[in-house]
């Protein structure tokens, strides 16, 4: 501070908490600083605000009333067209940047005024300066003529007097300006620059923080509107301090290229939760009663609808978006392909698997039905052979060799019935085989043959006995009588 007793506005942040807010406070005579006048930025997440700086000097005790604002657009730079940066940049042009302007324009309000602010250079010291005019006469003379209300305004007449002002940098190292008012020359023609007045220094910016009226100068100042002058100087040393000595990027509050070519947004804080979390810091003793809830406001659906391109950067950011999600579309298609083929893969795998499986299965199921088949065979063998009768020994096998090899078992010798007295005569047949085996008729009697009791029966003498033996010539045949009569 230069002087205490001078008038000094302090340049401090928002009591609201506001990021883009500020706070003007005026201190004079060794007061403690008082505000005076609020200083509000357009917030930056509103789409309205890209690519621009805008900022308004209100009244720190009624915000409806303005006094005055700036609104500065950059000019862009043109965009490459070079094929290598293009293919770097993912097949986008490179995005233009903000060429940093030499030339912004106060608004002034009731009356209404513009005063331009053009910036260049010392020719001395080579630091940067920033030259401005104002009016003398701000005001209409009062008058009962309706040819002087039709008028215009002394400020747009070309034929109402100016005075100049300077904001000029005390060093290239140093961070103060000084504002004074230029010297008027002292020819009558202004031709010759060398004989002026003196420059008359009328405010200091120190620091960028602190903005100390020369007030005994001030005087000195031929205006009608000091108010006028006062706002401009402190509108156009924010604007220096803002835009000639930040950022450009947040200064013009430009979005981040590489964040536009990869679709991420910046997280947004919500102010509830930051007044959440400074209720939580507080002791419980100065805790706020919490206040009751309310319904929300409806709000406009068209007022955060995004206006249309008006600078080439925001056609810049159009393009870069299309060109994203087309990339994205095209990325997602080739991903939903891989997955589609990966699961063709994965189920024809599946099915030659199940084939695979079936295949074996069915070679373990006839390999399976081989063995027990095998085995029912060795065990159907092994009851046959346990089943089987063994065949009988016959008395004279010599008589019968054509029947020693029959699968079937014999029954014992017997007598025909004709002359077998043990047996009881029958009138049905007897077997072949039983009636071959046992006819005297035919064979003779066997000489083996021997009643139940063991007694030997003699056989009887018949007409081929006779024949075939000789010697029972002389032997005489009876007639047979019947066994049943």
């Amino acid at each position: 501070m230069i002087d205490e007793n001078l008038p000094t506005f302090h340049l401090k942040p928002s009591s609201d908490n506001v990021k883009h807010h500020a706070s003007v406070l005026l201190s004079q005579y060794g007061s403690d600083p008082v505000p005076t006048y609020s200083l509000r930025h357009p917030d930056p997440a509103l789409p309205g605000s890209k690519n621009r700086y805008a900022v308004a000097l209100y009244d720190s005790y009624n915000p409806d009333i303005i006094y005055g604002e700036v609104l500065l657009i950059p000019e862009w730079s043109q965009p490459s067209l070079s094929q290598e940066e293009i293919r770097r940049n993912g097949g986008v042009p490179p995005a233009p940047q903000p060429i940093l302007p030499s030339s912004f324009v106060v608004q002034l309000y009731n009356p209404d005024q513009q005063v331009l602010v053009q910036q260049g250079v010392s020719k001395w010291s080579a630091t940067p300066q920033w030259v401005f005019e104002m009016p003398q006469q701000s005001f209409r003379q009062p008058s009962v003529s309706s040819i002087d209300r039709t008028q215009s305004d002394p400020t747009a007449s070309e034929n109402t007097p100016k005075l100049r002002f300077k904001w000029k940098k005390d060093g290239k190292l140093s961070k103060d300006y000084a504002c004074s008012l230029c010297g008027k020359s002292t020819n009558l023609d202004g031709s010759k620059k060398k004989n002026k007045e003196p420059d008359i220094t009328l405010s200091f910016f120190k620091h960028l923080r602190e903005i100390t009226m020369y007030e005994p100068n001030l005087s000195r100042v031929e205006m009608e509107d000091p108010k006028g002058l006062e706002v401009v100087i402190l509108l156009s040393a924010i604007v220096i301090r803002e835009v000639y000595n930040g950022q450009m990027r947040e200064t013009f509050n430009v979005s981040d290229a590489a964040r536009c070519l990869s679709g991420e947004r910046p997280p947004r804080k919500d102010s509830a939760d930051r007044t959440n979390r400074q209720r939580n810091n507080l002791p419980p003793n100065l805790v706020p009663p919490s206040l009751p809830s309310q319904q929300p406001l409806v709000q406009n659906p068209t007022s955060n609808v995004r206006p249309p391109p008006t600078d080439p950067r925001s056609q810049w950011e159009i393009d870069a978006e299309t060109a994203r999600l087309r990339k994205q579309i095209e990325q997602e298609e080739r991903e939903r392909r891989r997955r589609e083929h990966a699961e063709t893969e994965r189920v024809k795998k599946m099915l030659e698997k199940e084939e695979q499986r079936a295949r074996q299965k069915q070679l373990d199921i006839d390999r399976e039905t081989e063995r027990l088949k095998r085995e029912f065979e060795r065990e159907q063998r092994q009851m046959q052979r346990q089943t089987k009768p063994a065949l009988p020994t016959r008395p004279n096998a010599s008589l019968q060799p054509n029947l020693a090899t029959s699968s079937y078992p014999q029954p014992p010798f017997q007598r025909p019935h004709s002359v077998s007295p043990y047996h009881t005569p029958s009138p049905y047949m007897q077997p072949a085989g039983t009636a071959a085996s046992s006819s005297v008729f035919f064979h003779g009697p066997s000489s083996g043959a021997r009643p139940p009791d063991g007694r030997r029966v003699r056989a009887k003498p018949s007409f081929f006995n006779r024949l075939a033996h000789p010697d029972h010539a002389g032997q005489r045949l009876s007639k047979k009588q019947s066994a049943v009569f």
